[in-house]
């Protein structure tokens, strides 16, 4: 019979195998691990306390606290300019002297009426009825001679009009000069009505002779307020030849220029400097939260300063204004008109200039936020939720009730406790359980 031959191992090959067992299990073990221990890389940020600022800003145009425009009249020639432009002046400030010599004319003729109306009104209350007629006579003729060489002049004034216009027509003269030979036509013809009113009245007066004495006092005395009158609107016009500063600021603009007359159009403006408004348009969003007192800090462009300001007008009717940013199609919005007063304005600032505020709507000094990335919502239960990460790394999903929004943060008013941990912009796949590691 054969003998079976009988396999032995070695001592050193027994070894070597029990090497290669433990080994391979080692790796199973570590691979199972590993595997456990897999995390997901985040951004990682701390629920804290901080200032809170929920704010709008928006672009305008800075204007003066008040402005006074004054119209110059083409057809009235200027004497003489006080002031230039950038020059500062008080209220009442004398700016520009206007030609007041056909007022001043025209004053003296009426001054000499009132004494002569003056003159039949004391005769009235102290004379015959012979008397009386033969006042009325003079009158009449007085009025009469008047109303004739009102009507010269008329003639006058009306040929030379005609030859301006002629004249202005074919482009010889100025627009000036013929404003000015329109305007001395027009005033012409006005005395004319005048001398007729006085002669209609000196007539009826004198028809009038044998009515009775109070009346005759009664017209005489209505004369005298008319003339009057017309004394006042002389005077008011020489006064009105001065042209004043109706505010205290800096002359901006001036259009007069000496021995000329205006072109249509000029004006002074006198800016009342002593504060200045931001004017801006802020959409309906956030005008509704807007009102007069709340802060705000404006940045004026070219210039390297922050202003403080505070809200001071809320429109009250909203504009439709059409949408100028590039990605809004021209879309029309609706928009409040805001102004926003610089409290600390000077020297650097021009009425114009274009500058950008910042408007505080509500602010909280101390409140627990996080950031708005790190909010998501559930859909179904229509609630905000953050992933919250826990001392072993872990994350676990709670639900928050927030309040004040800012551009880059949330109020939370319940839900986490100051010094958690939560996820930034989490994945789309992260879950609760699942483990995360900072990213550096």
């Amino acid at each position: 019979m054969e003998k079976k031959a009988k396999f032995k191992l070695s001592k050193k090959s027994i070894i070597i195998i029990l090497i290669i067992v433990l080994v391979a299990t080692v790796g199973v073990i570590y691979s199972k691990k590993s595997k456990k221990t897999t995390s997901v890389s985040v951004d990682i940020g701390k629920v804290e306390k901080k200032k809170l600022i929920q704010a709008t800003t928006a672009t305008g145009n800075i204007e003066a606290n008040y402005r006074n425009d004054i119209i110059l009249n083409p057809a009235q020639k200027v004497i003489k300019v006080f002031v230039k432009e950038g020059q500062k002046v008080k209220k009442g400030d004398i700016l520009v002297k206007l030609d007041d010599k056909e007022y001043k004319t025209q004053l003296e003729k009426q001054q000499l009426n009132l004494q002569s109306a003056n003159l039949t009104l004391s005769q009235l209350q102290g004379t015959s009825t012979i008397n009386e007629r033969k006042n009325a006579i003079n009158a009449a003729e007085q009025a009469e001679l008047t109303l004739q060489n009102a009507k010269n002049n008329y003639s006058d004034l009306k040929k030379k009009f005609d030859q301006n216009k002629t004249l202005y027509q074919g482009g010889y003269i100025s627009k000036n000069d013929y404003d000015a030979a329109d305007k001395a036509l027009k005033e012409a013809e006005n005395s004319v009505k005048n001398a007729e009113l006085a002669l209609t009245n000196s007539k009826n007066s004198l028809s009038n002779t044998n009515a009775s004495t109070q009346d005759k006092i009664a017209t005489q005395r209505n004369q005298i307020a008319i003339i009057a009158a017309d004394i006042k609107s002389l005077q008011d016009k020489i006064n009105d030849c001065n042209v004043k500063a109706n505010v205290d600021g800096k002359v901006v603009k001036m259009d007069a220029k000496e021995d000329q007359y205006p072109n249509t159009g000029d004006m002074i403006i006198i800016d009342d400097i002593s504060k200045y408004k931001l004017s801006l348009d802020i959409n309906q969003y956030d005008a509704v939260n807007l009102k007069n007192g709340q802060k705000a800090t404006v940045k004026i462009k070219g210039i390297d300063k922050k202003y403080s300001a505070v809200v001071t007008e809320v429109g009250q009717v909203a504009q439709t204004k059409i949408n100028t940013n590039a990605n809004s199609g021209g879309n029309q919005e609706f928009k409040i008109n805001v102004k926003v007063t610089i409290n600390d304005s000077d020297d650097k600032i021009r009425a114009g200039y274009e500058g950008d505020a910042e408007i505080v709507l509500n602010e909280k000094n101390s409140s627990l936020s996080i950031g708005f990335d790190g909010i998501k919502e559930d859909r179904a239960k229509k609630e905000k939720y953050v992933y919250v990460v826990d001392g072993n790394n872990k994350v676990s999903k709670k639900y928050i009730k927030n309040g004040l929004e800012t551009e880059y943060d949330v109020e939370v008013l319940e839900g986490l406790k100051e010094g958690e941990k939560y996820v930034i912009n989490p994945p789309e796949n992260l879950k609760e359980g699942d483990i995360v590691s900072p990213r550096k």
